[in-house]
């Protein structure tokens, strides 16, 4: 350590000297300097002296001072750069810290020489110091040196640095971000791809109201994949919907659509048993109508004790509305339109003996319904329609009260429950469907609703429009019919060509339960001589009927044109069935069968659907065969050649029903168990068995 590296006493940290003026140090005179003996600067000393610097030493460098009344020549800035004075040349140790009690005496400083070295001045408290020099603090080796500052790890600023780029990184993303989103959002909302066309086609009675509502969502509807949605809207009668889906699509309808609105869920079964069930991906009902009839007013009184099951009745009977105080009526001309009006999965619970109009068109049968001057003899006296269409027909009518009124037969009710039904297929992009399923749900909305409530139909916590046609009264039970599979079978049924069956109709005169005002086997007889009435002349039917001690032929099977006793078939069948009457104490339903399946497989028809209706309610009494007995039977005869089917309309709790059903379906046939007589159910049944 060199000779100049020896610090002063009072160079201690926290050591107090007096405040004096900066120029206070260099103004003063030089005093004598002492004589310090002999040794001074080789140890510490536990005074205050100061050893005599050498500034004679080579390389020795003056420290800087403030500015003085020096010439500035005397202080050469390049004089302080000379080399051999590293950092190291003053690495000098630490000392002890001393206090001192009490101010300290000035001590005399050597006075600077010009040229030469200069002594430093006495130091000050802080950093208070003179001139350019800020914060330094003066060493006993004549240098300033700045006051310490502690080094900053590499690894402290590394990991600022890092901060400094993540977040850095964070903002230019968060940037760059947005402005890709907003040019995104920006293209979509110019839908910069064109239009999504979504088809959806509609059951004509509710066509016009999906379609205002397609306006309204496509004007509001967010766009998808940079493409506007546009919801198209085309009127379709079931039948051209389904045979769409197995054959050629309709060029007429457009697209194949991504949803259908059918007026009836089972025209959307009758679809999923043609097309396959995954053709439907969901199905719930958007609004509903009940069915009911359109009629004359003068109508209303007479029909007030009538019920679904006697309308057949009075449609075949020729004085049936004679006998109801409207004399010079005739028989109830009952229209069915099979297209242009809810479609006949919903309303077609009534076949046969209808007028012939020009069309199947439901606006033809309403014109014939209110143009005719005279109600009595009009062509039809009434329409099965939807409560919705009356509604919006009665809208279009003067003084519409006094010429069309609604009534709505007592028992369980056909509904009109318009199913939302969403297709998937290739024809699809996932676009389409999913814009499909979120118009669907759209017109689910309570502001959608509302405006379909307007337009007549009733809705989930609705308010139904005022009308002087119909007062929307509450309804019965829906009418069920059966599983999805049985629903189709019936709604084919109804909606396909009549064809020429060769059938035997084997009656259970053992009915007698009271329903609807009649006894059940009166309501089968009405039925059957409905449907007879619509059969074409080549159909080949028979009667047999039985009770509790045996079974008999009341017509033989043959052509309905064929002369019985004098008088065509037909009419042979309609007289032995309107005098029938109920009888109790058993039924040889059993035995009575296997004699009537002999006959028909001996006198079997080719080119005709031969078949035995059976119409029981049970049990069977017979002695000599049982239900096991006759499963066999059925089984070991059945001739796949010469196929005879059993179909069975089955009523109530029958103990028999395992049999009946095993002997169906061990022959080809049908089973379909009713509650009641007294409904439509009825009349569908009998049309899909008897042909």
């Amino acid at each position: 350590m060199g000779r100049h590296s020896i610090p002063d006493p009072e160079d201690s940290a926290g050591g107090d000297l007096p405040d004096e003026p900066p120029t206070h140090r260099f103004g003063r005179p030089e005093p004598d300097e002492p004589d310090y003996g002999p040794g001074y600067g080789a140890q510490d000393y536990p005074g205050h002296g100061y050893r005599e610097p050498e500034y004679d030493r080579p390389g020795y460098r003056e420290p800087a001072y403030p500015a003085t009344g020096y010439p500035e020549s005397d202080y050469d800035e390049p004089g302080y750069d000379e080399p051999g004075y590293d950092e190291t040349d003053y690495d000098e140790p630490d000392y002890p810290r001393t206090d001192y009690p009490g101010p300290e005496r000035d001590y005399p400083q050597p006075e600077p020489r010009l040229g030469g070295g200069a002594a430093p001045p006495p130091r000050s408290s802080g950093q208070k110091h003179s001139g350019e020099w800020e914060g330094g603090e003066w060493t006993g080796s004549h240098r300033a040196v700045a006051t310490g500052r502690r080094g900053v790890s590499l690894g402290v600023i590394a990991a600022l640095v890092a901060v400094v780029v993540v977040v850095g990184a964070v903002i230019m993303w968060r940037f760059f971000g947005d402005a890709l989103s907003s040019r995104s959002d920006a293209g979509a909302a110019r839908c910069v791809d064109g239009e999504l066309a979504v088809a959806v086609v509609a059951d004509p009675s509710i066509a016009d109201q999906v379609q205002t509502l397609a306006n309204t969502y496509n004007k509001s509807a967010a766009p998808v994949a940079d493409r506007c949605v546009k919801v198209g809207v085309k009127p379709a009668d079931p039948d051209q919907v389904v045979n769409g889906f197995i054959g050629k699509w309709p060029a007429e309808l457009g697209e194949r659509p991504a949803l259908w609105i059918p007026a009836s869920s089972v025209s959307e079964a009758r679809l999923e048993a043609a097309a396959g069930a995954q053709t439907v991906s969901d199905s719930r009902s958007l609004v509903t109508s009940p069915v009911l009839l359109a009629i004359r007013p003068q109508l209303k009184d007479a029909l007030a004790q009538q019920n679904w099951g006697t309308l057949p009745g009075l449609q075949t009977n020729p004085t049936a509305l004679d006998g109801l105080n409207l004399p010079g009526w005739g028989p109830l001309r009952v229209s069915l339109p099979l297209s242009g009006d809810s479609d006949p999965g919903a309303v077609n619970t009534l076949v046969g003996g209808q007028p012939k109009p020009a069309d199947n068109k439901a606006s033809t049968a309403m014109d014939a319904l209110l143009s005719a001057t005279d109600p009595a003899t009009a062509p039809v006296h009434a329409v099965v329609t939807t409560e919705q269409q009356l509604f919006q027909r009665a809208a279009t009518l003067s003084d519409a009260k006094n010429k069309v009124t609604s009534w709505l037969p007592p028992g369980p009710t056909a509904i009109a429950d318009y199913p939302t039904a969403l297709l998937s297929g290739n024809w699809l992009s996932q676009e389409q469907v999913s814009a499909a399923s979120e118009f669907a749900r759209f017109m689910r909305k309570s502001e959608q609703l509302a405006e379909l409530s307007k337009a007549g139909f009733r809705t989930e916590g609705g308010t139904p429009p005022k009308s002087d046609v119909t007062s929307f009264p509450s309804v019965s039970a829906p009418l069920s019919v059966g599983d999805n599979a049985m629903r189709a079978t019936l709604a084919n049924t109804l909606t396909a060509p009549v064809e020429s069956p060769a059938v035997t109709i084997m009656l259970d005169q053992s009915m007698p339960a009271e329903e609807g005002g009649k006894s059940r086997l009166a309501n089968v007889v009405a039925a059957l001589n409905a449907r007879l009435q619509a059969l074409p002349q080549n159909s080949a039917v028979g009667l047999w009927t039985f009770d509790g001690s045996d079974g008999r032929s009341e017509v033989s099977t043959g052509p309905l044109s064929d002369p019985v006793n004098g008088q065509p078939r037909s009419a042979a069948l309609t007289s032995a069935l309107n005098s029938q009457s109920a009888s109790g104490g058993g039924a040889v339903s059993f035995t009575t069968l296997r004699m009537i399946y002999d006959q028909m497989k001996a006198n079997f028809r080719q080119g005709q659907s031969n078949s035995i209706l059976v119409i029981t309610a049970g049990p069977h009494s017979d002695q000599s065969l049982d239900g096991s007995g006759l499963q066999d039977y059925v089984r070991r005869t059945f001739d796949p050649a010469k196929p005879v089917a059993i179909n069975v309309i089955d009523f109530g709790s029958d103990s028999d029903r395992a049999t009946w059903e095993a002997a169906a379906q061990a022959s080809g046939g049908s089973y379909q168990n009713l509650s009641t007589s007294a409904s439509p159910g009825l009349a569908s049944a009998v049309t899909t068995f008897l042909g």
